[in-house]
């Protein structure tokens, strides 16, 4: 306890930047040594903007906080300093790793397979689909969701990863006792019961617009791999893909259709040589949790498309494949043929979007149509 208040105390002094109060502490071994050290010392030895001299020196001189640790521990909040052991070590080898974390919930468990899902807020039907079947296949496997806990693509991951009894994790640009945006409570609230919340801001702490490109390395530094759903040409995303090439991430991209604005980042990545996920194999393949990647054009997971009828079997599939077969149509058209009520559109997009998946049709202009095989 008595080492903890140090680093809580060090880890709250906003104007050292993280990996400045990381050089400070090894410099000097601990928290609690830089408490201690004089001022001309810590200036004779480092080389520290004045702001940051006169920031330390001034915290200093204030009783170490701990009402503020205690009051912390009595909302659940448990905080990790990157000197101990169980701090995350897939943060631990970046050079601006956050000082401390302050959690609810859980941190990623070791020997767990992670994919951050991120991509645009305004995002489209296609990219809610996308993200909805991704959160939820990945989550089949045991893979965690990490991601902002954002409304748009981030929330919509975590939420169908959720469904499925996965493991999710959201990072915050805020305390982790402070929800943002209000709109994800239910979200955050399962959050910590099934996976955490994380932050590098203190408890407390509001959101602010300076705080989220900073916590986008660590959604890519707790993950193994960075899938990009929806993202236009110029997208605060890709603050999160260039942390992920600079940790040495894989970086995958959903394809999008080439007149859709908000699928144009994606196609650039992919036409940069990020890897494409046409399908959650391919992202399994990538992690290594599969043992070969799916044959694109062979059919569903491997399935041959010798027999096309067959390949539409179970649920809504033989009643849109005869639809279908008759020409091309909307999603709207497909639910009147099938005598679907109109509460029962999204089922069927999904079960559109899984056969899209799957290779077995194509959506151009609204309309959907059957792959030639």
């Amino acid at each position: 306890m008595e080492d903890r208040v140090y680093q809580f105390w060090f880890g709250d002094i906003a104007a050292i930047w993280p990996a400045d109060a990381v050089k400070l502490a090894e410099m000097y071994g601990s928290a609690r040594a830089v408490f201690e050290a004089g001022d001309e010392d810590i200036r004779r030895f480092t080389d520290l903007p004045d702001a940051m001299y006169k920031e330390l020196g001034v915290s200093r001189k204030r009783p170490l906080p701990t009402d503020r640790m205690k009051q912390m521990e009595m909302k659940g909040i448990s905080c990790v300093c990157c000197e101990d052991e169980d701090y995350p070590a897939g943060l631990k080898e970046l050079q601006d790793r956050p000082y401390m974390l302050y959690h609810l919930g859980t941190l990623p468990e070791k020997g767990r397979k992670n994919v951050a899902i991120i991509g645009s807020r305004n995002c489209s039907d296609y990219g809610r689909r996308s993200a909805d079947y991704f959160g939820r296949e990945l989550a089949r496997v045991g893979v965690g969701i990490i991601s902002g806990m954002a409304v748009g693509i981030d929330g919509l991951a975590q939420t169908a990863c959720l469904k499925e009894n996965g493991v999710s994790y959201g990072i915050l640009g805020s305390g982790v006792d402070v929800i943002y945006p209000r709109g994800n409570m239910e979200l955050y609230k399962r959050l910590i019961r099934h996976g955490g919340v994380i932050s590098e801001y203190a408890p407390g702490t509001p959101a602010h617009p300076l705080h989220f490109p900073r916590r986008n390395r660590i959604i890519s530094g707790l993950a193994d791999l960075v899938l990009v759903i929806e993202a236009r040409e110029k997208s605060g995303t890709f603050i999160t893909v260039e942390s992920a090439l600079e940790q040495g991430r894989d970086v995958y991209a959903v394809p999008g259709r080439i007149e859709d604005t908000l699928s144009t980042g994606c196609n650039r990545l992919i036409a940069a040589g990020a890897g494409m996920a046409g399908c959650a194999e391919d992202v399994m393949y990538a992690l290594g949790i599969r043992d070969r990647p799916v044959k694109r054009g062979s059919g569903s997971r491997g399935k041959k498309l010798k027999d096309q009828k067959n390949a539409f079997t179970g649920g809504s599939r033989p009643g849109i494949y005869r639809a279908l077969m008759e020409g091309a149509r909307s999603a709207e058209a497909l639910l009147k043929i099938l005598g679907k009520r109109e509460a029962e559109i999204q089922d069927l997009l999904l079960e559109l979007m899984q056969l899209e998946m799957e290779g077995l049709v194509v959506c151009r202009g609204g309309n959907y149509s059957i792959v030639c095989s």
